[in-house]
């Protein structure tokens, strides 16, 4: 590696997830890139995923097993701790779509007019996988890309950190406010990881698009609020509905 090249500091947040943490692991240490560092922040499991963490260590530039305050809060301790000029969250569960990922990826990171860079996903769906494309930058609802696929310079994360306030969608308010603030964005043609949907955000959908009608409210003006507004209410309506639904249906089976 060249002295000019970006370095990656690869970030795992866990807590009680010892089926998954270890292909996880796995994926990012055996990423060919060398200008890595993988920190591991893990939520003081009790279910064995710190012995897991632990076996590994020697490929940790740091990791710890201790209570905090959530995923957010864990994520924020893994900023704090990250010396690579771009930073990635690949939290358990979550996998590399590939060993080169961060090969394909340091090209368009050596392009320093960026500050956010991100690519699609392959997601898992009723036993298929499927490329997921993301948006092209610009200002949503919801999130238009996924967390594990962004690379966020470390000294903007060190600036701005995670919002602890919105427990489901830190990641929603700190993008909009690096994209509302002129911060630049790149979407890059390059797979980086493959998606875990049995996380939080998809497993409580309704309380996420709750707190994303909190970041609206806080962050956008005028008919964009508005607009964000009545198709994130749509989306919970029709979402409540559905679940209310299915309750009924299986209270009478």
């Amino acid at each position: 590696m060249t002295h000019n090249q970006p370095t990656f500091s690869i970030v795992t947040v866990s807590f009680n997830c010892r089926d998954q943490i270890e292909k996880t692991m796995k994926s990012v240490m055996q990423q060919s890139y060398a200008g890595k560092e993988y920190i591991v922040i893990d939520g003081g499991s009790t279910d064995g995923t710190a012995e897991i963490i632990k076996s590994h260590s020697e490929s940790l530039a740091y990791w710890c097993s201790e209570p905090d305050g959530g995923i957010y809060q864990g994520m924020n301790k893994g900023i704090s701790r990250a010396k690579g000029d771009w930073i990635i969250f690949m939290n358990a569960g979550d996998t590399f779509a590939d060993n080169q990922v961060l090969e394909h990826t340091a090209t368009y990171a050596q392009k320093g007019k960026y500050d956010v860079i991100y690519g699609d996903i392959l997601k898992i769906i009723d036993g298929e996988t499927v490329l997921k494309t993301a948006s092209e930058p610009c200002n949503k609802q919801r999130m238009y890309f996924c967390h594990q696929a962004a690379f966020t310079k470390t000294a903007l994360m060190r600036e701005m950190l995670f919002d602890t306030r919105f427990p489901m969608s830190a990641d929603l308010h700190f993008f909009k406010r690096c994209y509302l603030s002129g911060h630049k964005f790149l979407h890059i043609p390059v797979t980086v990881a493959v998606y875990d949907s049995h996380g939080v955000s998809n497993t409580q959908r309704i309380k996420g698009l709750r707190d994303n009608v909190r970041v609206v409210k806080e962050l956008d003006k005028g008919s964009e609020r508005r607009k964000f507004l009545l198709k994130l209410y749509y989306v919970i309506y029709w979402n409540s509905l559905r679940n209310f639904v299915k309750s009924a249906i299986r209270s009478k089976q």
